[in-house]
């Protein structure tokens, strides 16, 4: 929880914001709240957030810089937060 904490005195960014912040806070907080006994289900809660961000606005990030009409009807997860997903599943070997 320390490094997300840190993290946060960087960016203005917090869940639900449409940027990596939201797969990365919900990996953690699942991660802490098992006490890193359950990585697959951590992994799994940063993997719906990942996909949650198609229907986010963009509140932060590089996605704050691009039409809204497009990304609402595009349902187009952010970029940042997917490679998020992405990196958390190598660990488990998920795809």
């Amino acid at each position: 929880m320390s490094a997300l904490e840190k993290l946060y005195t960087y960016t203005r960014a917090r869940p639900p914001s449409r940027t990596l912040v939201d797969p990365l806070d919900a990996f953690v907080h699942k991660l802490s709240a098992s006490q890193g006994a359950d990585l697959k289900s951590a992994v799994e809660g940063a993997a719906a957030a990942a996909l949650g961000t198609r229907d986010l606005e963009a509140k932060a990030g590089r996605s704050a810089y691009v039409e809204g009409d497009i990304l609402k009807n595009e349902r187009v997860p952010d970029p940042g937060a997917w490679g998020v997903k992405a990196i958390l599943e190598g660990f488990i070997g998920s795809s």
